[in-house]
């Protein structure tokens, strides 16, 4: 197993562990966090995601940006590419290939993309993150416009000194964890 991946594994082990308690204050402190960033509330359309397992719980934050009239687009995987897709409701939802709730909608231009929240397992304070393996979102996020503001988010213990990443590898601009708001180089 190589260091990338025994990261992943460490930090899932960490992830699994979390009470449902917990899981809600965590995710609790990082919403009233990304409910006060500029280049969110600027935002017309923001791409979230929607919580799977342990994951950082953001959908009451897209949630209430839907009801503010903003455009929420979530993540759907098609063969070996992430796509983004309006969200409309919950009726609109069904599971995709790894279990995670997708919307069923047309794709969505990442052209009008203004911002991205981003899962991942392991992040690192430049940016770079760890995902699941698969490099989803680092084929996904070049299609995007320069100017959108891609956010990381995530537990503080999921930070580590070094991602160790790869020249495939999309850094972030931004993180958000449950202890502080890091502006990545």
């Amino acid at each position: 197993m190589d260091r990338r991946q025994r990261l992943r594994e460490e930090i899932r082990t960490l992830r699994s562990a979390l009470s449902p308690q917990e899981v809600e204050s965590r995710s609790g402190l990082i919403v009233s966090s990304l409910k006060g960033l500029s280049f969110l509330q600027d935002a017309q359309n923001i791409m979230c995601y929607a919580a799977f397992g342990n994951e950082v719980n953001i959908n009451c934050y897209w949630q209430e940006q839907l009801g503010l009239g903003k455009g929420i687009i979530l993540p759907r995987v098609k063969g070996d590419q992430l796509e983004g897709v309006l969200f409309t409701d919950w009726a609109t939802m069904g599971r995709g290939p790894f279990g995670i709730k997708e919307p069923l909608g047309k794709v969505f231009p990442p052209e009008r993309i203004d911002a991205v929240l981003v899962p991942g397992l392991v992040f690192d304070r430049r940016g770079n993150r760890l995902g699941y393996g698969k490099g989803y979102y680092d084929r996904f996020l070049p299609k995007l416009r320069d100017s959108v503001c891609l956010c990381g988010v995530a537990y503080h213990f999921q930070l580590a000194e070094d991602t160790f990443p790869t020249i495939r590898d999309v850094p972030l601009h931004m993180l958000v964890t449950d202890k502080e708001i890091l502006t990545c180089p």
